[in-house]
């Protein structure tokens, strides 16, 4: 498993995520998906699922999360914090075995676990990726035979899962600036890549929900510059109505590869939890970084989600 210690980031601008209006596109549960909402989808790059998960099935993510935080081995590929950490660790006593701030890499693979207690480590746990064949409840929210088929009807064909991510953003926890997911995969432009993000609790501007510009994928890739992260220029954001993405434990939002989003920092004392897996079509063949960087802009090689 990789252990990253990402580097702390400047605070974005406030104005930056105005809300100029709330996620309209949503349908009441899976039921509600039929030709309109596809439209609606294509149209707008976005579409919310109210209810997509079960409350059983939200708790038992949610506490599979939560033990993953706790673990010394969370059985994942990566996991990656925050990057206050560092400053965190100068100014309390660590623990003995862990990694002492002196040899940290920031941005980089770390040397193992930071030198905390477990519960201390765990607030500033970022992210985990690649974790499905470990952890059944986390792979259920993934494989739901209803979001397959609705992200098969989206892509034109049989769609496979390719990336899996858990997103915890921590109390006042750092923006994932405007980008398009797209901009990060070695996939031909034309290819539907469909991104799905799962809230497990209830999610809102002042805790880091998503905000998207909606209508922004039909555009098609829009250069990507090496700033706060591998990101948009704050101007792309200018002339879009920035809708915010309100959400409810169990509610899933779809998006397209292409469509602008991002999301602020978390103002609250409180962590952010959600799920996002992308799906891409079955017949879907790599390309290399020639393709991407060409698109997307040259600062982007080797970078990661």
């Amino acid at each position: 498993m990789k252990v990253i210690y990402e580097p702390e980031i400047a605070s974005h601008a406030p104005e930056l995520y105005r809300v100029d209006a709330l996620a309209q596109n949503a349908i009441s549960g899976w039921d509600g998906f039929d030709a309109e909402a596809q439209a609606r989808y294509e149209a707008d790059g976005y579409l919310v699922v109210r209810g997509a998960l079960s409350a059983e099935q939200v708790l038992a993510a949610q506490k599979e999360l939560h033990a993953m935080t706790l673990a010394d081995d969370p059985h994942c590929g990566s996991m990656a914090y925050e990057g206050s950490l560092p400053e965190h660790l100068r100014r309390v006593e660590v623990q003995p075995g862990g990694t002492p701030v002196s040899q940290f890499s920031l941005g980089q693979d770390g040397a193992g676990q930071p030198a905390l207690a477990a519960e201390e480590r765990a607030r500033f746990v970022r992210k985990f990726m690649d974790f499905t064949a470990q952890h059944p409840p986390l792979a259920e929210a993934a494989q739901l035979p209803e979001l397959l088929s609705v992200v098969k009807a989206l892509g034109g064909e049989p769609m496979q899962l390719f990336q899996e991510m858990a997103l915890l953003k921590p109390p006042h926890g750092r923006e994932k600036p405007w980008h398009q997911d797209h901009a990060y995969f070695n996939f031909p432009l034309t290819t539907k890549i469909i991104g799905v993000w799962i809230a497990l609790e209830a999610v809102r501007p002042e805790n880091g929900c998503m905000f998207v510009l909606a209508g922004g994928h039909l555009s098609g890739p829009r250069t990507h510059f090496m700033r706060r992260d591998w990101q948009l220029c704050d101007t792309e954001a200018e002339g879009f109505v920035r809708t915010a993405v309100p959400m409810q434990a169990g509610d899933l939002l779809l998006f397209d590869g292409k469509l602008p989003h991002g999301t602020p920092i978390n103002q609250t004392d409180e962590t952010r939890w959600a799920l996002q897996y992308h799906y891409l079509p079955s017949s879907a063949v790599k390309t290399d970084d020639i393709v991407r960087l060409a698109a997307f802009g040259a600062d982007g090689k080797d970078v990661s989600c």
